[in-house]
């Protein structure tokens, strides 16, 4: 990674929408649920599967918690029609968790049991700490009714081993990640080596437990780690899966592909897709210095 990579990656907020969005095109699948069928279309004859999600989160008025909500509904529908293999993921404050807890989960218990007609699963994503016990509190709810949803841990947090060994306790699908949003020391590792260590015991507590086990990086390192503990605890295939981001690491995804790995893609759609792809661009400043070049006029 060189210096004018990251320095491109902290300018990133101030940064023209177009030029984020020409650079930000192979991170989403574009903006309607026809570009996203398209999307998971090409991944499935690919041989990966798939998660979609409709961009959006921390909105201010139900009105918006409704309009996405239908979209999904409609994302639903049109996963069954054109029998595609995929599930979807939910950030709860896209469906007004921060606004009225009681009427957001209405909302996600109807696309719930939608997904469970369909014989589908649905991962409630995991949002940045102050509401963290709240999100898992929800999945606890859903899980506790025989309901079709996962949790998601972020490894770069002090409490995830802890919060990975109950929920393989109680035999949850988590989705085990190293974490994106910008959260203080007190609570937070911050040495890449120290939220790798987290990730490796979190990963084994949930390889030791019940539940299913989505194990989400692009880190060739913690691939490796993850592959010689699946085999160490003869852990079954139909038990685990790996899982990545739309555009990152094509490669990666194709060699666990052909070493007989099952992969899902994360698939990210939707009109609000500014925020969604400046996150991901400060998260991998090699790709931010393309933006750069895009100013330029450069390919």
């Amino acid at each position: 990674m060189s210096l004018l990579d990251s320095l491109v990656a902290i300018t990133l907020p101030i940064t023209p929408r177009f030029v984020v969005g020409r650079v930000a095109r192979r991170y989403i699948a574009g903006e309607t649920v026809a570009d996203a069928v398209a999307t998971i279309r090409s991944l499935n004859a690919a041989g990966a599967d798939c998660t979609v999600d409709v961009l959006g989160e921390f909105i201010s008025e139900f009105g918006a918690a409704e309009k996405t909500a239908g979209d999904y509904r409609e994302m639903l529908d049109a996963i069954e029609r054109e029998e595609l293999r995929s599930g979807i993921s939910i950030k709860l404050t896209a469906i007004g968790l921060s606004i009225d807890e009681a009427r957001c989960e209405e909302l996600v218990r109807e696309l719930v049991r939608r997904a469970a007609e369909m014989g589908s699963f649905v991962r409630i994503d995991m949002e940045d700490s102050p509401v963290t016990d709240q999100t898992l509190a929800f999945v606890r709810r859903l899980v506790a009714d025989g309901l079709p949803v996962g949790a998601v841990l972020q490894a770069y947090l002090h409490r995830t081993v802890d919060d990975a060994q109950q929920l393989a306790e109680e035999g949850v699908s988590v989705r085990i990640c190293k974490g994106i949003y910008k959260e203080p020391e007190s609570i937070a590792y911050q040495d890449r080596e120290a939220v790798r260590d987290s990730y490796r015991r979190a990963l084994e507590a949930l390889l030791n437990g019940a539940g299913n086990v989505g194990i989400a990086t692009h880190d060739e390192v913690l691939v490796e780690s993850a592959g010689q503990l699946v085999k160490q605890l003869n852990v079954p295939k139909a038990r685990y899966e790996y899982q990545m981001l739309l555009g990152v690491r094509i490669w990666l995804r194709d060699q666990l592909i052909n070493a007989g790995e099952r992969v899902r893609i994360y698939v990210p759609f939707g009109a609000d897709w500014y925020g969604y792809s400046t996150r991901r661009l400060q998260e991998n400043p090699e790709i931010a210095g393309h933006v750069f070049k895009a100013m330029l006029g450069f390919k």
